[in-house]
């Protein structure tokens, strides 16, 4: 791999990291910065939805003005939005500020996707699943370091003020990462309007290969959304753990991450189906353990296999993807992907929540039937659609 393909994802990494680090940090306190100022249940859970449903609306198109306009201009925006959305939360004194504040966030949140485009607009099939793994290492670095350093800061000092704050300098400071760093990719030749682009982008839906992918990262989606959310009182009633020993189970999850993403970059593949399939298979593994052991252990075990099988997903997901469309297209249809994901992250948690958490082992049961049967589908019809897949 060239030097300068080096340094692009090198950037790459820092412009996602520190944006997701300034998110990590946020998220946590949220609920505690809302029931300040006594915010009902019902709406509070609306607030934390706000952010998936706007970056559901918003990211296809800000993927298809990446097509039209350029991977950069469109990265500094979302970056531009994301730290006003900051400013406003440090100094949000009811409802209406922190939704307007995380819907703004969510509308201008299309810098996943585009950099996913930018990705494969820098690399040919066999080394994409190198810039994927790089985009998946960001995200486990801001998913650790986030939450530790928001409980920090919010507990540590004026909280609202200073923890926004910081999430906005760092998601300023991704900003100019972006700017200054940043080589916009050589490889646009926009011929059609974005209008246009979005149009020929949802028309990528009447080809199953890719309409498999998207409904397939959906439901891992909605799964990992519903775990996500559920994992801290999966631990609190099956191992009685404190909250402390609850942070150390995340971190142990996204240090397991980052050492099979720092690995996966390393190498170059084209077998993204067959490592899809396996990650899903190992997942439904993983989760039929959670609910059927019940020593310490065993839970590392099972929980080393779960981030092994998510971090599989999450790289060779997106490359595959990448390979089945139109290089012109590859803005709009990242962000159809990612505006999938967000979709899952609606209905994950609420789905989750249907079933009383005391009957937690179960619903793990049920998250393995369905990723089983998900291996089986998608084991057996990417095989029947090989001549697109690679």
């Amino acid at each position: 791999m060239s030097s300068k393909l080096n340094q692009t994802f090198f950037i790459l990494f820092l412009v996602v990291a520190t944006e997701l680090i300034g998110f990590g940090l946020i998220i946590p306190v949220l609920p505690v910065l809302a029931s300040n100022y006594d915010i009902s249940y019902s709406l509070l859970g609306f607030l934390m939805a706000s952010f998936s449903i706007a970056q559901f609306i918003a990211s296809p198109i800000l993927g298809a003005l990446s097509d039209r306009f350029g991977r950069k201009p469109v990265l500094i925006i979302s970056k531009l939005g994301t730290v006003i959305s900051y400013v406003i939360l440090a100094y949000a004194n009811n409802y209406y500020l922190f939704l307007i504040a995380r819907l703004l966030d969510g509308f201008t949140g299309g810098n996943i996707a585009v950099a996913r485009a930018f990705v494969s607009d820098v690399t040919d099939n066999k080394s994409r699943s190198k810039g994927m793994a790089i985009i998946g290492i960001s995200f486990g670095v801001g998913f650790i370091f986030g939450p530790i350093l928001g409980a920090f800061l919010y507990h540590g000092m004026n909280g609202q003020l200073v923890t926004s704050l910081v999430a906005g300098g760092l998601s300023f400071l991704a900003m100019m990462f972006t700017i200054f760093l940043l080589k916009e990719p050589n490889v646009h030749k926009p011929v059609v309007s974005v209008w246009d682009n979005l149009k020929n982008g949802v028309s990528e839906f009447k080809k199953v290969h890719v309409l498999f992918v998207f409904v397939t990262y959906f439901l891992y989606m909605v799964i990992f959304s519903g775990f996500e959310t559920t994992f801290s009182m999966y631990l609190t009633y099956v191992f009685s753990m404190t909250l402390n020993e609850i942070m150390l189970m995340f971190v142990f999850s996204g240090v397991v991450g980052l050492i099979v993403q720092g690995y996966i970059s390393r190498k170059t593949t084209l077998r993204f189906r067959l490592y899809i399939a396996l990650g899903i298979l190992f997942l439904s593994i993983s989760f039929f353990g959670l609910a059927f052991f019940n020593t310490f252990n065993m839970l590392l075990v099972f929980l080393t296999f779960l981030s092994i099988s998510i971090s599989v997903i999450v790289v060779f997901m997106p490359s595959l993807l990448s390979s089945l469309v139109d290089s012109k297209r590859l803005g709009v249809a990242m962000g159809l992907y990612e505006g999938f994901g967000s979709l899952g992250r609606i209905f994950g948690p609420l789905i989750a929540y249907i079933l009383p958490l005391s009957e937690i082992r179960f619903q793990y049961i049920l998250y393995g039937i369905v990723l089983f049967g998900m291996f089986s589908i998608f084991s057996f019809y990417s095989k029947k659609l090989s001549q697109k897949f690679i």
